[in-house]
């Protein structure tokens, strides 16, 4: 099984708009993210994000690029950014039969997660920047003894042409 988890773009700040949707550069590097995916034939069975608007948009275009049906992303607050990674794990091992699955979140749920899958511990080691891909692989059919097979940052995406 292998899990993405994608930090969401960067984000509009709050005294622009209240709901801090994802900024024009946000909205690019994600779109860029998502064209990488599809050329290296990464696709998903499940897209999952908090229901804050900047997760939401980036798990939007993350699947409009990959062509994962939009209507069938899963938004939960076990995804918000104080969540207790371990109930993130109980969640992500629901999704029954999903063998790629597209996390976008947040900090620091996002890296207590990663760090839950690979290591047993929830204390972050791992960081994930804005609009970044992080690939785990896990095996048998839950979401643990994970290994990191990459993490790609912005940066990279934002060279893509």
């Amino acid at each position: 099984m292998l899990l993405y988890l994608m930090q969401h773009g960067l984000a509009l700040p709050k005294e622009a708009a209240p709901e801090e949707p994802l900024s024009p550069m946000g909205r690019e590097l994600v779109t860029k993210a998502g064209q990488m995916a599809r050329r290296l034939d990464i696709g998903f069975d499940a897209i999952a994000c908090s229901p804050k608007l900047r997760a939401r948009q980036t798990a939007e275009i993350m699947a409009k690029e990959t062509g994962f049906p939009v209507e069938d992303i899963a938004s939960t607050p076990l995804l918000k950014a104080m969540n207790p990674a371990v109930q993130t794990v109980d969640f992500l091992n629901g999704l029954n039969g999903a063998q790629s699955v597209l996390v976008a979140g947040h900090m620091p749920n996002l890296a207590k997660l990663a760090t839950l899958i690979i290591t047993g511990d929830d204390r972050p080691k791992i960081e994930i920047q804005n609009a970044g891909l992080l690939c785990i692989e896990c095996s048998g059919h839950k979401f643990r003894n994970g290994t990191l097979k990459f993490s790609i940052n912005s940066r990279h995406f934002a060279l893509m042409r």
